[in-house]
């Protein structure tokens, strides 16, 4: 079934240049910490730019899935080109099944692409059922529209949200992304509250959930300046969402 990023892929692999990108990774990976040795499942993965991050790291077994075939093929093009020894499939996550048992599941922007808390929990039961146990979901995920008041001030890291207040609990929402001087694209998501989260994913199975906010690079708050970062970082329109099993 054709996805929205099948239209994108090219531009949105483009788009991961953002230097937002670089302020979600590093919160990302430091939320991790060391995966050396370790099996990773990591969902919505896109065209596997955090996958490969990953294995680069040391990670043993990494799988990457996602919906869009063509984002599929993309992260396959530069395995073929590169070998990670990184497996990829194509799937929708409520559909994944159970591909084993890992030691750590991750994603950027997953949760917020399900179309009802129903569908959240089976997202999350998926993620469960392929973890260890007392092992981690760790997931970079959309604010719970907390960014909506004051959407404008991130139209300087290059994102643009489309959106009509007052947002309601499961409210598909407008989101533009900076691929060059010129050019945008545009994805739709949904945006839940943070209630609505924490239920679906403790009615997967998860027995604590924790929100971090985002952290800059060093070396990138020193060549921008703090303040230029402050909207981010003051009222964050993403953030890190921590699950133990």
């Amino acid at each position: 079934m054709p996805t929205q990023y099948d239209a994108i892929a090219e531009e949105y692999q483009r788009a991961k240049r953002l230097v937002a990108f670089d302020v979600f990774e590093h919160t990302l990976l430091g939320r991790l910490g060391a995966v050396d040795g370790m099996s990773v499942l990591d969902l919505a993965c896109g065209e596997g730019f955090n996958t490969r991050k990953l294995k680069q790291l040391g990670a043993g077994r990494t799988v990457g899935v996602d919906i869009s075939e063509e984002m599929i093929r993309l992260a396959r093009d530069q395995e073929e080109r590169r070998p990670l020894g990184i497996e990829y499939v194509c799937s929708a996550v409520e559909q994944l099944g159970k591909l084993g048992e890992f030691d750590l599941v991750t994603a950027v922007f997953l949760l917020n692409y399900a179309e009802s808390p129903d569908a959240l929990v089976r997202m999350g039961q998926v993620v469960y059922e392929n973890l260890k146990p007392g092992q981690r979901f760790v997931t970079i995920n959309e604010n719970c529209g907390k960014w909506a008041p004051h959407a404008a001030r991130y139209r300087k890291y290059g994102i643009d949200f489309k959106v009509s207040l007052p947002v309601g609990d499961g409210d598909p929402v407008g989101l533009a992304l900076r691929i060059d001087e010129r050019s945008w694209i545009d994805i739709t998501f949904r945006c839940f509250c943070q209630e609505t989260y924490e239920q679906a994913l403790k009615a997967a199975g998860f027995r604590a959930v924790t929100w971090h906010g985002l952290v800059v690079p060093p070396e990138i708050e020193a060549r921008d300046g703090k303040e230029f970062w402050s909207d981010m970082i003051e009222d964050p329109p993403v953030i890190l969402i921590e699950c133990q099993k």
